[in-house]
């Protein structure tokens, strides 16, 4: 009874963490790039002896070198444990292992080994790469990068194969050679290589629109990122002197409606105010309506500095809930004990509570606008009461 208790299937171990080991991961991928890079580097030099004679013998492609430079940008990402990092990672088997079986040699077979036990050391944590999106634009960029390595390869592939077919041919510098070609017709610069044949006319076509649209993109996905957030840096630095330069001012927790009123109201009365609030959407809408904002949270200690309580005048506890006005009353009464405070609440029951918590003042804007509405309303009918109207006559 008890062996049969005791045995079952046995326990699985747990995957491995990629946590404690992705900076050492990041590490292998960085020095097996350069390894690649070195190695394609020596085999388009030295012109290795190949294993077998076959119609692409003593012809090596720089896939070495672009493998590399894919592992080397992915590096980072590994460390990062983003998913890209582990789709990408798969490319540099595939061009080394290509290049390894058309034109096997020392080297080829080299880079081929070293990528596949790269790949193979980062297969058992492959689970761990989780932060991110393997679609978003962490994805698009390094696509991006591996698009422009692919193109510069498929010049400098291209015009080595075709070196006969230009005027004047590409046949003294070898592979620099080619990469200058590949470059030079990129930048739309020119060349003194004119193609003399239809297959260099259709390749030089189609490297100029790869290259270019390529280029482009790069433009578009890699430049416009940066731009923005200079560009959000200069607006975080323009908004921390505005809130610095504010003194004797009325801190308004919330951009509702009833916010944007009471902002509304304190400028009528030359009073400067700034609001505050979690939710970035509503802070950008606000803020292109001309009021003074800040996106942080209201319970706070950090954010409430940043936008002056130590000077303000007045705080207006506004949220969209009763329980967000609690913590804000809590928060800003611990900061700063004689600041004048103002909570709105919503339920009745929750007035005392506030007032309990800090708060100068709890008002029901429900049980104000009731009140308002009904002396309104009284007003209106007394003042046209057709029987004290027909009676003044």
């Amino acid at each position: 009874m008890s062996a049969a208790t005791t045995s079952g299937p046995p326990a699985r171990r747990p995957a491995p963490s990629l946590a404690v080991r992705a900076s050492r991961l990041a590490v292998l991928a960085a020095g097996i790039g350069l390894f690649l890079v070195l190695l394609g580097l020596l085999s388009a030099t030295l012109l290795p002896v190949e294993f077998y004679p076959d119609s692409l013998a003593g012809y090596d492609p720089p896939f070495d070198v672009v493998a590399g430079l894919i592992l080397v940008a992915i590096s980072f990402r590994i460390r990062d444990r983003s998913p890209v990092a582990w789709l990408f990672s798969l490319l540099a088997p595939a061009l080394t292992i290509s290049i390894a079986i058309a034109s096997p040699n020392v080297f080829s077979i080299s880079a081929a080994v070293a990528a596949t036990g790269l790949v193979a050391a980062l297969y058992p944590y492959r689970q761990g790469f989780y932060r991110g999106s393997a679609t978003g634009p962490e994805a698009t960029q390094l696509l991006v990068v591996v698009a422009a390595l692919i193109t510069v390869l498929f010049g400098t592939v291209g015009s080595r194969w075709l070196r006969s077919q230009f005027s004047p041919e590409l046949t003294n510098k070898g592979w620099v050679e080619s990469l200058y070609f590949t470059i030079a017709t990129i930048s739309t610069n020119g060349t003194i290589y004119q193609p003399v044949t239809d297959d260099a006319w259709w390749f030089t076509i189609l490297l100029i629109l790869f290259g270019v649209g390529t280029f482009l993109t790069a433009v578009v996905v890699l430049f416009l990122p940066f731009l923005e957030r200079r560009l959000e840096r200069i607006a975080e630095r323009l908004e921390r002197s505005q809130m610095e330069e504010l003194s004797d001012h009325v801190i308004i927790c919330g951009v509702s409606a009833e916010g944007r009123a009471t902002a509304d109201a304190l400028r009528s009365q030359s009073v400067r105010s700034v609001l505050l609030s979690t939710d970035l959407g509503a802070v950008e809408r606000v803020r292109n309506d001309g009021y003074r904002v800040h996106h942080g949270d209201p319970a706070s200690e950090d954010d409430l500095r940043a936008v002056g309580i130590d000077r303000a005048r007045a705080l207006i506890a506004a949220g969209d809930s009763d329980g967000e006005n609690l913590l804000t009353v809590i928060t800003a009464r611990g900061l700063q004990p004689r600041l004048r405070i103002v909570a709105v609440g919503t339920a009745p029951a929750s007035l005392a509570k506030l007032r309990k918590a800090g708060a100068d003042e709890a008002i029901s804007l429900v049980t104000v606008a009731a009140q308002l509405v009904s002396h309104a309303a009284l007003e209106t009918r007394s003042g046209n009461d057709p029987h004290t109207h027909s009676i003044s006559h």
